[in-house]
């Protein structure tokens, strides 16, 4: 697998996806046998430990902006929330490398650009780091990317659990913080100051749903406490 120095800009042609998954990967594992043949002789912690240094390095260039929610500690979360999902489902090794290259990138494109597209120059990015992934594999990994531009509308289990891997912090007492980052990085990168702030956020956790029953069953209370919490600061 190699490893590019830096991340080249072209336009991406990733996001269309010749076949639909059927719950898991191992689905289209067996009916694509030459990933399944990569993916038997791949070291999968290696690889990881590879594209972990290159993401944390992305992120920590002084070249690069560093902004208050979409960094490398937000990364990091969806990582180990990913992680966290995929063992609670028992998943196979090779969904788990799949979900965790994708969480690792996800996000790198917000770095290159507006919001809006970030998800494609993401994808452009991994490429270019990534230049010996057969194709029918990075089809699977940027299609679990492309999955969590919002609206999401995950056509499976492993996008399922990258969506909720991304929100998983609305059903947490960490939400409280990470709202406050976002509005800070939304006026940061806009120039727009947000005075009904907290009526946006609440009208975004009304919108927002867990995929998994997983983080429903988990995550339910904790959001409908966050929602709670948000009606309080409305009018302060």
């Amino acid at each position: 697998m190699s490893i590019a120095a830096a991340p080249e800009q072209k336009v991406s042609k990733a996001g269309k996806r010749p076949w639909k998954l059927e719950g898991h990967s191992i689905v289209l594992l067996q009916k694509v046998p030459k990933i399944e043949t990569y993916l038997v002789f791949m070291d999968f912690n290696r690889v990881e430990t590879e594209i972990n240094r290159i993401v944390e390095g992305i992120y920590l260039s002084p070249e690069m902006p560093h902004y208050p929610y979409h960094n490398l500690t937000h990364t990091i979360s969806v990582v180990g929330y990913v992680k966290e999902i995929a063992t609670h489902y028992r998943l196979p090794e090779t969904d788990r490398f799949i979900l965790n290259i994708a969480a690792w990138w996800h996000d790198v494109g917000q770095l290159f650009g507006d919001m809006i597209g970030h998800e494609e120059r993401s994808i452009v990015i991994m490429t270019n780091h990534l230049q010996d992934i057969p194709p029918d594999l990075h089809t699977v990994i940027s299609q679990c990317i492309l999955v969590t531009k919002m609206p999401s509308h995950p056509a499976n289990l492993l996008e399922q659990i990258i969506c909720d891997a991304d929100t998983y912090h609305l059903g947490t007492p960490f939400f409280r913080k990470t709202d406050g980052l976002v509005k800070k990085e939304m006026m940061l990168r806009t120039g727009k100051v947000f005075t009904d702030w907290h009526k946006k956020s609440l009208l975004l956790l009304q919108q927002h749903v867990f995929f998994t029953d997983y983080c429903r069953n988990l995550l339910k209370r904790g959001k409908m406490e966050n929602m709670a919490w948000l009606v309080g600061q409305i009018g302060k």
